[in-house]
Protein backbone atom coordinates (compact mmCIF):
# COMPACT_ATOMS: atom_id res chain seq x y z
CA UNK A 1 0.00 0.00 0.00
CA UNK A 2 0.92 3.74 -1.04
CA UNK A 3 1.46 5.74 2.01
CA UNK A 4 -0.67 8.62 1.59
CA UNK A 5 0.91 10.77 4.81
CA UNK A 6 4.31 11.82 5.25
CA UNK A 7 6.21 10.64 8.67
CA UNK A 8 5.05 14.88 9.69
CA UNK A 9 1.75 14.60 8.61
CA UNK A 10 1.44 11.09 10.76
CA UNK A 11 3.07 12.74 13.53
CA UNK A 12 0.97 15.59 13.71
CA UNK A 13 -2.00 13.90 13.99
CA UNK A 14 -1.04 11.67 17.06
CA UNK A 15 0.47 14.76 18.92
CA UNK A 16 1.29 13.17 22.41
CA UNK A 17 1.53 9.68 21.56
CA UNK A 18 4.78 8.68 23.02
CA UNK A 19 7.85 7.94 20.39
CA UNK A 20 8.10 4.12 20.96
CA UNK A 21 4.32 3.83 20.67
CA UNK A 22 4.29 6.29 17.42
CA UNK A 23 7.33 3.97 15.47
CA UNK A 24 4.56 1.08 15.92
CA UNK A 25 1.54 2.70 14.64
CA UNK A 26 3.28 4.59 11.71
CA UNK A 27 4.78 0.78 10.77
CA UNK A 28 1.44 -0.43 10.51
CA UNK A 29 -0.01 2.49 8.69
CA UNK A 30 2.59 1.84 5.60
CA UNK A 31 1.69 -1.51 5.99
CA UNK A 32 -1.93 -0.08 5.31
CA UNK A 33 -3.16 -2.40 8.75
CA UNK A 34 -3.77 0.88 10.55
CA UNK A 35 -6.45 2.78 10.51
CA UNK A 36 -7.19 6.49 12.32
CA UNK A 37 -9.87 5.94 15.23
CA UNK A 38 -13.04 8.18 15.52
CA UNK A 39 -11.59 10.55 13.36
CA UNK A 40 -10.94 11.44 9.54
CA UNK A 41 -7.80 10.81 8.53
CA UNK A 42 -5.81 13.87 7.90
CA UNK A 43 -5.51 14.98 3.85
CA UNK A 44 -2.08 14.53 2.52
CA UNK A 45 -0.34 17.67 1.65
CA UNK A 46 2.28 18.34 -0.38
CA UNK A 47 5.30 19.58 1.67
CA UNK A 48 8.83 20.65 0.76
CA UNK A 49 11.40 18.37 -0.55
CA UNK A 50 13.23 18.42 3.04
CA UNK A 51 10.02 17.93 5.27
CA UNK A 52 9.04 14.98 2.78
CA UNK A 53 11.96 12.79 4.09
CA UNK A 54 10.87 9.60 6.27
CA UNK A 55 12.68 11.07 9.04
CA UNK A 56 12.34 7.22 10.33
CA UNK A 57 14.33 6.22 7.32
CA UNK A 58 16.92 8.54 7.49
CA UNK A 59 19.79 7.23 9.69
CA UNK A 60 20.64 9.39 12.50
CA UNK A 61 24.85 10.29 11.98
CA UNK A 62 26.01 10.99 15.09
CA UNK A 63 29.36 13.38 15.67
CA UNK A 64 32.55 11.04 15.96
CA UNK A 65 34.75 12.52 18.05
CA UNK A 66 37.41 14.53 16.56
CA UNK A 67 40.70 12.66 16.29
CA UNK A 68 43.56 13.60 18.45
CA UNK A 69 46.27 14.67 16.31
CA UNK A 70 49.49 13.32 17.27
CA UNK A 71 52.28 15.88 17.45
CA UNK A 72 54.78 16.21 14.60
CA UNK A 73 58.94 15.70 15.00
CA UNK A 74 58.66 19.52 14.13
CA UNK A 75 56.18 20.78 16.82
CA UNK A 76 58.09 18.63 19.60
CA UNK A 77 61.47 19.91 18.92
CA UNK A 78 59.95 23.16 18.94
CA UNK A 79 58.46 22.60 22.42
CA UNK A 80 61.44 21.39 23.55
CA UNK A 81 64.05 24.34 22.35
CA UNK A 82 61.30 27.02 23.75
CA UNK A 83 61.39 25.24 26.81
CA UNK A 84 64.97 24.67 27.24
CA UNK A 85 65.08 28.39 26.25
CA UNK A 86 62.49 29.61 28.99
CA UNK A 87 64.12 27.64 31.54
CA UNK A 88 67.62 29.21 30.88
CA UNK A 89 66.02 32.77 30.39
CA UNK A 90 63.47 32.72 33.87
CA UNK A 91 65.08 30.26 35.71
CA UNK A 92 64.34 32.61 39.44
CA UNK A 93 60.89 30.95 37.97
CA UNK A 94 61.79 27.29 37.75
CA UNK A 95 62.93 26.03 41.20
CA UNK A 96 61.34 23.04 43.42
CA UNK A 97 58.60 21.05 41.29
CA UNK A 98 58.37 23.79 38.73
CA UNK A 99 62.21 22.80 37.99
CA UNK A 100 61.43 19.06 38.41
CA UNK A 101 58.38 19.27 35.92
CA UNK A 102 60.75 21.27 33.13
CA UNK A 103 63.45 18.79 33.46
CA UNK A 104 61.23 16.04 33.46
CA UNK A 105 59.41 17.07 30.08
CA UNK A 106 62.86 18.02 27.90
CA UNK A 107 63.70 14.86 28.62
CA UNK A 108 60.28 13.22 27.34
CA UNK A 109 60.60 15.49 24.50
CA UNK A 110 64.35 14.83 24.26
CA UNK A 111 63.29 10.67 24.00
CA UNK A 112 60.24 11.08 21.34
CA UNK A 113 62.23 12.98 18.99
CA UNK A 114 65.57 10.53 19.57
CA UNK A 115 66.35 7.95 17.15
CA UNK A 116 66.39 4.91 18.64
CA UNK A 117 69.49 4.21 17.31
CA UNK A 118 71.48 7.00 18.04
CA UNK A 119 73.77 7.08 20.74
CA UNK A 120 76.40 9.49 20.74
CA UNK A 121 80.59 9.07 22.30
CA UNK A 122 83.14 11.56 23.67
CA UNK A 123 85.40 11.10 21.03
CA UNK A 124 82.95 11.65 17.87
CA UNK A 125 84.15 13.91 15.05
CA UNK A 126 81.84 17.39 14.93
CA UNK A 127 81.23 19.82 12.02
CA UNK A 128 79.10 23.01 12.10
CA UNK A 129 77.78 24.99 9.03
CA UNK A 130 77.38 28.52 9.98
CA UNK A 131 74.95 30.57 7.24
CA UNK A 132 74.00 34.00 6.97
CA UNK A 133 72.03 34.06 9.22
CA UNK A 134 71.61 32.60 13.25
CA UNK A 135 70.83 29.18 12.17
CA UNK A 136 73.40 26.87 12.13
CA UNK A 137 73.75 23.26 11.21
CA UNK A 138 75.80 20.65 13.71
CA UNK A 139 76.85 17.29 12.51
CA UNK A 140 78.29 14.39 14.45
CA UNK A 141 80.34 13.07 11.45
CA UNK A 142 81.04 10.05 13.12
CA UNK A 143 77.29 8.68 13.56
CA UNK A 144 75.89 10.96 10.52
CA UNK A 145 73.34 12.66 13.05
CA UNK A 146 72.67 16.24 12.88
CA UNK A 147 71.09 18.94 14.72
CA UNK A 148 69.50 22.25 14.23
CA UNK A 149 71.44 25.00 16.14
CA UNK A 150 72.07 28.50 16.36
CA UNK A 151 74.65 30.93 16.63
CA UNK A 152 73.53 31.85 20.62
CA UNK A 153 73.42 28.41 21.58
CA UNK A 154 76.40 27.19 19.91
CA UNK A 155 78.52 30.61 21.54
CA UNK A 156 77.00 30.10 24.54
CA UNK A 157 78.12 26.25 24.90
CA UNK A 158 80.81 25.30 22.52
CA UNK A 159 82.66 28.75 21.42
CA UNK A 160 86.44 27.81 23.16
CA UNK A 161 85.90 23.74 21.88
CA UNK A 162 88.81 23.24 19.51
CA UNK A 163 87.20 19.42 18.50
CA UNK A 164 85.35 20.89 15.40
CA UNK A 165 85.59 21.56 11.85
CA UNK A 166 83.92 25.40 11.04
CA UNK A 167 82.68 26.19 8.01
CA UNK A 168 81.64 29.42 7.30
CA UNK A 169 79.05 29.54 4.09
CA UNK A 170 77.73 32.77 2.37
CA UNK A 171 74.19 30.99 1.74
CA UNK A 172 72.08 28.48 3.36
CA UNK A 173 71.81 26.46 0.12
CA UNK A 174 74.13 24.01 1.61
CA UNK A 175 72.75 23.57 4.64
CA UNK A 176 69.16 23.21 3.54
CA UNK A 177 70.73 20.29 0.66
CA UNK A 178 72.65 18.66 3.89
CA UNK A 179 69.59 19.19 5.93
CA UNK A 180 67.27 17.48 3.70
CA UNK A 181 69.64 14.28 2.57
CA UNK A 182 69.85 13.99 6.49
CA UNK A 183 66.53 14.02 7.38
CA UNK A 184 65.30 11.83 4.39
CA UNK A 185 67.83 8.91 5.78
CA UNK A 186 66.19 9.56 9.75
CA UNK A 187 69.44 11.01 10.99
CA UNK A 188 67.78 15.29 11.44
CA UNK A 189 66.81 16.15 14.48
CA UNK A 190 65.37 19.61 14.30
CA UNK A 191 66.70 21.14 17.69
CA UNK A 192 69.08 21.73 19.83
CA UNK A 193 71.07 18.62 21.17
CA UNK A 194 71.18 16.99 24.47
CA UNK A 195 74.48 18.37 26.25
CA UNK A 196 76.26 15.24 27.15
CA UNK A 197 73.65 12.85 26.22
CA UNK A 198 73.48 13.87 22.49
CA UNK A 199 76.88 16.09 21.71
CA UNK A 200 79.68 15.51 24.13
CA UNK A 201 82.26 18.30 22.73
CA UNK A 202 84.35 19.02 25.41
CA UNK A 203 83.30 22.86 26.54
CA UNK A 204 86.14 24.22 28.54
CA UNK A 205 89.85 23.45 29.30
CA UNK A 206 89.22 20.58 31.96
CA UNK A 207 86.77 18.70 29.58
CA UNK A 208 89.43 19.27 26.90
CA UNK A 209 92.19 18.08 28.60
CA UNK A 210 90.04 14.51 29.33
CA UNK A 211 89.04 14.11 26.09
CA UNK A 212 92.54 14.02 25.47
CA UNK A 213 93.33 11.27 27.76
CA UNK A 214 92.44 8.01 29.19
CA UNK A 215 89.61 9.45 30.94
CA UNK A 216 86.81 8.33 28.60
CA UNK A 217 83.35 10.07 29.06
CA UNK A 218 82.84 13.51 31.12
Amino acid sequence: MTTKLTYNQFRSAHKGTPQKELSKLWSDYKEGTYSFPAQEEPAAQEESVAEAIDEEEVPIIEDSPKEVKEPSMNELCKEYDKLLNKMEKFSFKFVGDAKQKGEARLKELAELTRPKNYTCSPTDSWKIWFGPTSLCLLINTTKMMGFRVTRGWWQKNYQTTIYVDRELLPNNDVIKREVTKLANSGRYIPRTPVIGVECKLPKGVKDIELRGGQSGDY
